[in-house]
């Protein structure tokens, strides 16, 4: 059985891979020199830290692909009206600005040292809305008005729906990312078997998180490096698959696949972690604990999601299994 695509749904996959790649590039354009930089005055403390960039856009990501393979015989119908390409440079241009807008109000705040009273709600309304406005300007200059506007109209009550989910997953991710310990020691003890094919790795468990590395490099198996957020993901999203879908699911051929792909979650975090090392050693420190450990977990996940439920649907869903025998 091939898998097709309809014309339709592949612009809507391919914008919304688009939309999620202008966001990270964008995050990559200002943050990357503040972290290189060490430029204190642009960084966010716990009090302009509204919620975790990363892990809301991680989510998002995933909510926008699983909302795409789940509706796609509605998204097929809706026609994507052709791009204007001036426009959505000029909504490019004006989201960016938005972004930079989002920094000049930290810097703001961090140069007043604000930390109480009204100023500091009205700082924290604008953080959301500039943030909030940017995602709506990169929206518009990857689908257009026109399209939003239809999609709207016809998914309103599910992008509720879906807006709801994503905040409970959020939340309940931060407070699974907690439970992290375990996991880092099992991925330590595995790193280090895998470093050891190659170098003479060192290691500490001594202090509250492990250390792993080789002499020139180690890091901190803390926990945005245990795993616990992607095997989070990964259970959630087979849960919903799962409920969304149990009609028409192969029980056992369902069960089987994912305890086969929270291992496959498991064993990419891991294989993460060797090419953070490597980075650290072979190109620098800061490249390997800034850019690559925040964004490479992300990527390399969600491409193992979707390779994973390509192949998948192959065998858990009845009638793509009688389809693929007779075929």
């Amino acid at each position: 059985m091939k898998f097709r695509i309809d014309n339709n749904m592949k612009h809507f996959l391919v914008r919304v891979v688009i939309l999620i790649a202008l966001i990270f590039l964008s995050r990559v354009l200002f943050q990357f020199p503040v972290e290189y930089f060490k430029l204190a005055l642009l960084k966010q403390n716990e009090l302009t830290r509204l919620f975790s960039k990363i892990d809301a856009l991680q989510v998002t990501a995933f909510l926008g692909v699983f909302f795409g393979f789940y509706f796609r015989e509605r998204i097929k119908k809706l026609a994507h009206p052709k791009l204007n390409i001036k426009k959505s440079i000029l909504f490019l241009i004006a989201a960016e600005l938005t972004i930079a807008l989002y920094y000049f109000i930290r810097a703001y705040a961090n140069y007043f040292s604000i930390t109480s009273g009204f100023i500091l709600i009205l700082i924290q309304l604008l953080l959301l809305a500039s943030l909030a406005g940017a995602f709506l300007l990169f929206a518009i200059s990857v689908f257009t008005i026109p399209y939003l506007k239809l999609f709207l109209k016809e998914f309103w009550k599910e992008l509720i729906i879906f807006g709801i989910i994503g905040v409970i997953f959020y939340n309940v991710l931060m407070w699974f990312q907690k439970q992290w310990y375990f996991f880092s020691y099992g991925v330590s003890k595995a790193l280090i078997g895998l470093l050891s094919l190659f170098y003479q790795p060192v290691y500490d468990f001594s202090g509250s998180a492990p250390v792993v590395g080789v002499e020139q490099f180690t890091i901190h198996i803390g926990s945005p490096c245990s795993g616990i957020d992607s095997a989070f993901l990964f259970l959630a999203f087979c849960a919903a698959i799962f409920a969304l879908d149990h009609k028409r699911l192969n029980k056992g051929w369902f069960a089987l696949a994912s305890v086969l792909g929270l291992i496959g979650v498991y064993a990419v975090n891991i294989l993460r972690l060797f090419l953070l090392i490597l980075a650290g050693v072979y190109i620098s420190p800061e490249f390997s604990v800034g850019l690559f450990h925040t964004n490479a977990g992300w990527i390399l996940f969600i491409i193992y999601f979707l390779c994973f439920y390509l192949v998948i649907r192959k065998f858990i869903y009845v009638e793509n299994r009688k389809k693929y025998k007779q075929s």
